[in-house]
């Protein structure tokens, strides 16, 4: 038997070994190897299941009434609601609609899914069109197809994360009909009218940042706005992201907060911190509401009620938690999410800010610092403005190599711009109107104008602040787009520069991350043989293509339909991404073998993004948007010239590195190709023409032609005449006569991948690339 008193210990001692039991069992007390392969598991486990989702994702089984289930390239009769704001750029208009009926011979048929409409930009009142209005639509039902090009946007990816799977474009207008409703508009989209009206009267740059703030409508976002935005690395003021609806739910907690501070007896009585958390989820989604719901809306929703939820838990220092929270309920919402630009951008972001904040600002573990020389109020704000700027720092690094993979520019200015934009524009003018919009709920409308034009002066501010910047030499660079391989040892060099710990290890794998880094930017330097290439890209516009001189030099082509046939809605030429995947700097000449509004704007983007030697065109008088194309030629000190009528020094280049160009033209100067010669093998490029100039083609009068390059309507009498070896046929149809014609050459079509020809004194070869 124990001795007394052992029995009154004995359960304190046998409690205490249950506890450290339990604890070692738990792993409370983990290594940091265990740790690292308990998150690896985790990591796995989602990452398989995220697999095993994608392709269900991409291709679901749909429900027989579906709109996919509908039969392509047949027109029809579709009827529906808008769910979504439209969406207006320089080019055309976006309409979202859910489908409800499809018209038949016998009447109507329920059909169900949601649908894209496209149509011309020459329509202002598609752009103001209110969410819920009924319409109708006649058209054409197309699939979603991404262009088959290196470097490319994968659209049906896109397009299929947002539940739609089929598209239409509407030539005329007046195919789309607005139905009489005989429901009354809902309160939010009376309160959308409401809150247009408020904004009539601003300056078009401060209607412009607050439509897109307050309703998420970015239709009057200039392309010189977003051009500032992108220098400035501040193009999330105006999407409505995770800062947004954050700041709103920052500013309802704290205002809450406060309030119920003022009233002692009540601090005893209810707990404050929950009523003031449970009070900011309700402007985050009212405001989610009111911004028409768009996916990236909804991620940042996520995003920030998941935090939300923590603090109302009591775990608000749990941040990894609820970053985890939102990335697995957006993702089994769908899995497609994570290829969304907006989704890595935010929890790169975020993620960056967690791991990099503790270590090089000190928020845990940090010593008492000695007795400051300032007052306590100048201390604070030293404190706050000094986390505000490594704040700003590190989202702007960890977001780097993401912004140079999709929009090749990478701001230098963007963490001090963002530290002074974000106060003006998120912490003061959002918050204001806000306000505004409350004001306008409860029909005060002259509050709500007052509270408007105060919000508007910090706003305007901030926007000439970023203007300023923008316009500054060096703001930002303009670079190549870097591989995921590159992108990916960006991160692995940063991580490492900063581990939990240094030691031997994390210093050696910083630094063969950087080797290998180098080495990926240097050896394809000398990978290039000394052979001429030509490459003919997939496109919508009209014929693309890159020719690629022995010594180097390169030269980009491009000529556009006037009237695209086939044209699904258009959009910008594929070169500008495949020059930036092939990691060029330096155009040595454009050539426009025609031009119009379709590719004007292609080459304007070229003009900006890339050094050029100089841009040759052939067309009729400028108009439009190719006036918009030689005035910034011309501001730029390098005019548009033409192919046909320029004398030397002024003429297109005819040599090009052991090649040479030839500009041969018919009809009076109507037809202009391109003729390029290398190794003794003639490759002909005929432009985009009408039958009646095309079938005037002279033959050629020298040696036959290895390859002709043409769009895929050129007539097979032109083929026969000038009797090419190969074919490269561009554009959405096929050769006439199909792959039936036994007598036709090797054809290759760029519709079922880019197409590369290359000349060599062996020979011509060729190489498609297929996804």
């Amino acid at each position: 038997m124990g001795k007394p008193g052992s029995l009154a210990a004995g359960p304190d001692v046998f409690s205490k070994r249950i506890k450290a039991l339990s604890a070692r069992v738990s792993g409370i007390r983990r290594l940091p190897w265990e740790n690292l392969m308990v998150g690896a598991t985790a990591f796995f486990f989602f990452a398989l299941l995220g697999v095993g989702l994608y392709h269900q994702a991409l291709t679901p089984n749909f429900p027989p009434h579906h709109l996919a289930r509908l039969p392509l390239d047949e027109e029809v009769v579709l009827s529906g609601r808008l769910y979504r704001p439209s969406r207006v750029s320089t080019e055309r208009v976006r309409l979202y609609l859910a489908v409800a009926a499809r018209k038949s011979p016998t009447g109507w048929i329920p059909v169900t899914g949601n649908l894209l409409v496209t149509l011309p930009v020459t329509a202002p009142p598609m752009t103001l069109t209110p969410l819920g209005t009924e319409l109708a639509v006649r058209g054409t039902l197309r699939q979603p197809r991404a262009l088959l090009n290196p470097g490319s946007w994968n659209q049906p990816r896109h397009l299929a994360a947002e539940d739609i799977f089929r598209q239409m474009h509407v030539h005329d207008p007046s195919h789309l009909v607005f139905l009489a409703s005989p429901e009354a508009p809902s309160p939010a989209e009376r309160l959308r009218v409401g809150i247009r009206r408020l904004l009539n009267d601003l300056p078009p740059t401060t209607r412009a940042m607050y439509l897109a703030m307050l309703l998420g409508d970015q239709g009057e976002v200039t392309p010189e706005m977003r051009q500032q935005f992108s220098r400035t690395g501040t193009s999330h003021l105006v999407a409505i992201s995770g800062l947004h609806l954050g700041d709103l739910a920052a500013v309802t907690y704290f205002l809450v907060f406060w309030l119920l501070k003022c009233f002692p007896w009540l601090l005893l009585r209810v707990n404050v911190v929950k009523i003031a958390t449970v009070a900011a989820t309700l402007p985050v989604v009212a405001y989610a509401h009111l911004a028409g719901g768009s996916p990236a809306t909804q991620r940042a929703e996520v995003m920030v009620l998941a935090y939300l939820l923590l603090v109302l838990l009591g775990r608000p220092r749990e941040v990894w938690s609820a970053l985890a929270l939102a990335a697995l309920v957006i993702l089994i919402l769908s899995p497609l999410r994570l290829f969304s630009v907006s989704f890595q951008l935010s929890f790169a972001a975020v993620s960056g800010i967690l791991y990099f904040m503790p270590r090089w600002f000190g928020f845990e573990g940090e010593k008492p610092a000695a007795a400051d020389p300032w007052p306590g109020w100048v201390a604070r704000l030293k404190r706050r403005l000094t986390e505000a700027l490594i704040v700003s720092a590190v989202a702007s690094l960890v977001t780097a190599p993401l912004v140079a993979h999709y929009f090749q520019v990478l701001s230098l200015f963007g963490f001090l711009v963002n530290l002074v934009a974000i106060p003006l524009v998120l912490m003061l003018s959002l918050p204001l109107g806000g306000l505004a919009v409350l004001a306008e709920v409860f029909s005060l409308t002259p509050l709500a104008q007052v509270i408007l034009v105060a919000g508007s002066l910090p706003l305007k501010l901030g926007y000439l602040i970023i203007a300023w910047t923008a316009r500054l030499p060096g703001s930002a660079i303009t670079m190549p787009t870097p591989t995921w391989l590159q992108v990916a040892l960006t991160y692995a060099v940063i991580v490492l520069f900063f581990p939990w710990r240094r030691s031997i290890l994390t210093w050696a794998g910083a630094a063969l991350g950087m080797a290998i880094f180098v080495v990926t930017i240097v050896l394809p330097l000398f990978q290039n043989p000394p052979v001429g290439e030509i490459t003919v890209l997939d496109s919508y516009t009209g014929l693309d293509g890159v020719v690629v001189a022995p010594g180097g030099e390169q030269v980009a082509v491009t000529a556009a339909w006037d009237i695209w046939p086939g044209w699904e809605g258009g959009g910008m030429g594929p070169l500008p991404d495949y020059l930036h995947w092939r990691q060029f700097r330096r155009l040595d000449a454009v050539l426009a073998l025609n031009l119009n509004a379709r590719n004007a704007q292609e080459i304007i983007t070229l003009a900006e993004e890339f050094e050029i030697g100089g841009v040759w065109w052939e067309g009729r008088r400028p108009e439009g948007k190719v006036v918009d194309l030689m005035n910034r030629l011309g501001d730029a000190g390098r005019p548009g010239l033409s192919l046909t009528r320029m004398r030397p020094p002024l003429k297109p280049p005819t040599s090009l590195g052991g090649m040479s160009l030839a500009y041969p033209s018919w009809d009076s100067g109507r037809g202009v190709a391109l003729k390029v010669t290398n190794q003794g093998r003639q490759v002909l490029i005929l432009p985009p023409l009408p039958r009646a100039v095309v079938e005037k083609l002279p033959c050629p009068e020298e040696s036959p032609l290895a390859v002709l390059v043409a769009p895929g309507d050129v007539p097979a009498a032109v083929v026969a005449r000038l009797k090419p070896g190969n074919l490269v046929f561009y554009g959405s149809r096929g050769p006439e006569g199909g792959n039936a014609n036994r007598s036709r050459p090797p054809t290759y079509l760029t519709r079922q991948g880019a197409v590369t020809l290359t000349l060599t004194e062996k020979g011509t070869s060729f190489r498609q690339w297929i996804p």
